[in-house]
């Protein structure tokens, strides 16, 4: 049985293990979960700023943004490689306040292999689960193992960075070879991981980077696909179709663009200098502002429906310090256009009442 020590100074000489029931294997153990989220809430929280720290739904989307960052960092980054394995995740609540989550690996042992599929727990509990477009989502164990051959990852940081890939991207659905791929940007390049559809699932068969894509074409109407919680999904009515994003994708794939390993080698140099997370924890809010971010920035849903994936946008009034990073993304970043969108839209109704 696997088990490993747990890696927090909030709990020592305490043990990570898996749990079997039946033909599930399930790591960290269910009963586990309440103890091992609370010591790292714990760790997470208690070098933040309490302003940071006592985000709630009350607070502005300034605040919001400055608590995502702050949960991306320590999540993604500070604890992408967790000797233990326990695999961290930041999601938004129903009020777009980020919580730090464990990702549950649940593995079934089936006659064709094994599949994998990731539930996460939060502070109250099992968040809601993560579908895509009204289904479920499951990884045959060779999406696993080609995502780690394929795509350059830390040592031990490839299923954070798979969750990251996956759960935090925009999908399109294309024909690549034979069959169909969700299709999704990655560090200058793209991959597509094929899959076959069921009534209730999308099961993900591979992970394919444009090296092992003998085609991609394009397709019309072009497909876009929504991560949200629980059952219930309505398309998006105003969505425009993503047709530059696909020809974008399609161009990348012709040139045989590679995968940029520039963000890795920056990471593990910040990673080096770093001091810990009680000294990035204080520099949040900084980190924020250089952004181009402050008070009146606004945070949304993808596509205003509640799941993974949030929307951000810059405030009325610049920075100075984030002026430079504001010009080069205002008027080309579609999620915060869409964000714009819809205040510029609540701006001209409140005028017409």
């Amino acid at each position: 049985m696997k088990h490993n020590p747990f890696q927090s100074n909030y709990r020592e000489e305490f043990e990570v293990v898996e749990q079997r029931l039946g033909n599930l294997t399930l790591y960290p153990h269910t009963d586990q979960l309440p103890l091992l989220h609370r010591a790292l809430k714990l760790e997470f929280l208690g070098p933040l700023p309490g302003h940071i720290a006592r985000v709630d739904k009350r607070a502005d989307g300034f605040h919001k943004i400055m608590l995502r960052r702050a949960a991306l960092l320590y999540c993604n980054i500070l604890n992408d490689a967790r000797a233990d394995q326990v695999r961290l995740y930041a999601l938004p609540d129903a009020d777009r306040v980020s919580r730090l989550t464990i990702a549950q690996q649940v593995v079934e042992n089936t006659p064709l292999g094994r599949v994998h599929r990731f539930r996460f727990y939060g502070p109250d509990g099992f968040f809601p689960e993560i579908r895509l477009s009204g289904k479920r989502i499951a990884f045959a164990e060779h999406v696993l193992q080609r995502f780690t051959e394929r795509v350059p990852n830390a040592v031990g940081a490839d299923i954070t960075n798979l969750l990251l890939a996956f759960y935090g991207n925009n999908l399109i659905g294309l024909p690549v070879g034979p069959g169909r791929a969700f299709v999704m940007s990655y560090n200058d390049s793209i991959l597509a991981f094929t899959y076959k559809e069921t009534a209730d699932e999308y099961f993900l068969t591979t992970c394919l980077t444009v090296n092992e894509m003998s085609s991609l074409r394009e397709e019309s109407p072009v497909r876009a696909y929504n991560f949200h919680y629980g059952e219930a999904f309505t398309e998006p009515a105003d969505r425009k179709e993503p047709v530059g994003i696909m020809r974008n994708y399609i161009e990348i794939w012709r040139r045989r663009t590679p995968i940029n390993e520039a963000p890795l080698k920056v990471r593990a140099e910040n990673k080096k200098r770093r001091t810990g997370w009680p000294d990035l924890a204080q520099r949040i809010r900084d980190i924020v502002l250089i952004e181009g971010h402050g008070p009146g920035s606004e945070i949304e849903f993808m596509d205003f429906i509640p799941g993974p994936r949030l929307m951000e946008a810059y405030p009325r009034e610049p920075f100075p310090e984030g002026e430079k990073l504001r010009a080069r993304f205002v008027g080309k970043n579609p999620e915060m256009d869409a964000v714009l969108a819809k205040r510029k839209a609540s701006e001209i109704n409140s005028v017409m009442h």
